[in-house]
């Protein structure tokens, strides 16, 4: 697994150029590690794993009245299907919220 680098684009930002200067001071600082645990390569795959089988997804259609979406949009707003996805998710692991809506 490789390292991950990311790039601070400052123009979004309103920071004073002190802190400018103390930010780009820690850019070549070395990271401390020793907090972090070691990982065999097998947790790692393990781990790898996993993670791609809780992305698999499946499209699917489902007919719902305009105002329950509409509900949902002034609620949540941007990623209100992925709150949707969360809760059929946490059903299926309740079966009694199942059962009151049989």
């Amino acid at each position: 697994m490789g390292m991950v680098r990311r790039k601070i684009d400052f123009s979004n930002y309103e920071l004073s150029e002190e802190s400018l200067a103390r930010l780009a001071a820690l850019k070549d600082r070395p990271i401390d590690y020793s907090d972090i645990p070691e990982r065999t390569r097998e947790e790692m795959l393990i781990g790898r794993l996993m993670a791609a089988e809780m992305r698999k997804k499946q499209m699917f259609s489902l007919r719902v009245q305009a105002s329950t979406i509409n509900w949902w949009k002034r609620a949540v707003g941007e990623g209100y299907t992925s709150v949707m996805a969360r809760l059929l998710d946490k059903a299926t692991r309740n079966p009694e919220l199942i059962n009151d809506c049989l």
